[in-house]
């Protein structure tokens, strides 16, 4: 029996985040449409205000009646979400409602136990919300059904947890028809400010295989990538049928496996279409060699991110990110030799780590040849093991403070708090920029329509006074 189906994204209450488009309610989308089920998505992260999504949302949902809905979201995402699946209750108690996404499959429990959540689908969702439409539709049993959990006789019941794809191939196209791109292509860049407006957001592999501490394994340790033939057909198809010219790549690590990298490079280059590119989620440095950057040029990429994190040593152990940072600068000159623009991506404040620290990676940023930088305030984000360290660190004088109930968590430690995080982290962006000439150098781009907001943004941010934890982005 076919199904109607709402996917939804909700407004997050965190102002001034930029997004892009859903691509894992498309994905979900694109899974139940093979189904032959009738599906919408609402991405109410577009609208005004989340006051206004709600508004929207309560009209949709008076227009037609739905059997099942799907909201996905991140931590920061979580508060609004589950507002939007209380409206939703009480508008069609009827209704099915399934949770997916990073918060829910790290915090299944919390989730589940709100009235406004049926079901939580964990980790990669393409197989496991196809089998339980299935499910649903048939009137079944979803104790049946990897990878999910519901309630049970009024307990969490957990199902076996579902394998990973091993295929990538397999999983369709995300549903770019449900999606009014054109407003999506109207928004600030999620990323680097694109050379075309027309610019979206793709992914072209799944998987990281290092353990930092602080990042979650939503996609697994181990990597999968598409290979470069089905990488090239999606791009072609938008680049036809979109009219798309921009493509920012949002794996966690494109470019462990070289020759796969290598070989999208070439087959984009040799396609006769030209586009752009840029990798805005952060390369892994020791998978970089001189021909791969020249490929990477080749093939339209004008900005790369690199993810060093912290300039200390000891860090670097302790983070288990073990980059070598003697390495960063001539990366930074092969992909410069081509034209591309460098960004180092980088963290302070960890739970164990000291003030001169802190300085040694802003002293170890300002001498790098990276053409800018990104200081983010360390995150220990529910699921990771920074933050059950935080929670256990006791012998660093550190550990958690609370912001909200379902709001991201701040670290504090006895070497600093929160307010002198920010103003070392002010002190970063000057230093950074007032060295090897940077300021002179980004003056002209301070003119460019797509720069300027950018950079007046960010200045903003970052130099005037920290006014409220509850209404700014987390780094």
């Amino acid at each position: 029996m076919p199904l109607s189906i709402l996917l939804v994204r909700p407004k997050t209450k965190y102002s001034d985040m930029v997004m892009g488009i859903p691509i894992g309610l498309s994905l979900m989308a694109a899974v139940a449409e093979a189904l032959d089920h009738s599906v919408e998505i609402l991405d109410l992260a577009l609208e005004s205000s989340p006051e206004e999504a709600e508004r929207i949302l309560k009209r949709r949902l008076s227009q037609r009646k739905y059997a099942v809905a799907g909201i996905s979201c991140m931590t920061v995402e979580y508060e609004s979400a589950r507002d939007m699946s209380r409206v939703i209750r009480g508008i069609q108690p009827e209704c099915l409602i399934v949770f997916g996404g990073q918060h829910p499959t790290i915090q299944s429990d919390k989730v589940l136990a709100d009235p406004g959540c049926d079901f939580v689908v964990a980790g990669e969702g393409e197989e496991t919300f196809r089998d339980l439409l299935r499910c649903i539709a048939e009137h079944g049993d979803p104790s049946g059904v990897e990878g999910l959990h519901f309630k049970k006789d009024g307990a969490h019941f957990s199902t076996p947890v579902r394998p990973l794809i091993p295929d990538l191939d397999t999983i369709p196209f995300p549903a770019y028809h449900l999606l009014d791109l054109e407003r999506y292509f109207l928004l600030e860049s999620a990323r680097y400010a694109p050379k075309n407006q027309r610019a979206i957001q793709i992914f072209t592999s799944r998987g990281c295989p290092w353990q930092c501490i602080y990042c979650h394994s939503l996609f697994g340790k181990k990597f999968r990538g598409r290979s470069a033939g089905h990488v090239l057909s999606e791009i072609k198809m938008l680049y036809g049928s979109y009219r798309v010219r921009e493509f920012m790549i949002e794996d966690d690590v494109f470019n462990l496996d070289m020759e796969r990298a290598k070989d999208i490079c070439d087959r984009i280059a040799g396609s006769g279409m030209k586009i752009h590119l840029q990798f805005g989620n952060g390369m892994q440095l020791e998978r970089f060699d001189r021909e791969l950057a020249q490929k990477l040029a080749r093939a339209g990429t004008h900005h790369v991110a690199i993810g060093i994190e912290s300039g200390s040593p000891r860090i670097q152990r302790m983070i288990q990110k073990n980059v070598r940072l003697q390495a960063a600068d001539e990366v930074v000159d092969w992909l410069r030799a081509g034209g591309i623009r460098t960004l180092g991506f980088f963290m302070i404040g960890f739970p164990f780590e000291t003030v001169e620290e802190i300085r040694q990676t802003i002293r170890y940023a300002a001498a790098s040849h990276f053409d800018e930088a990104l200081f983010s305030i360390v995150m220990p984000y529910a699921g990771t093991q920074l933050n059950q360290i935080a929670r256990e660190s006791i012998a660093y004088g550190a550990g958690l403070a609370e912001a909200g109930e379902n709001g991201p968590a701040f670290l504090k430690s006895d070497h600093w708090d929160y307010a002198s995080l920010k103003k070392l982290q002010r002190e970063a962006y000057f230093l950074f920029f007032i060295s090897r000439g940077r300021f002179i150098k980004i003056v002209p781009r301070l003119f460019q329509p797509r720069l300027a907001k950018k950079y007046a943004k960010a200045l903003i941010r970052n130099f005037l006074p920290f006014r409220s934890k509850s209404h700014s982005r987390i780094n």
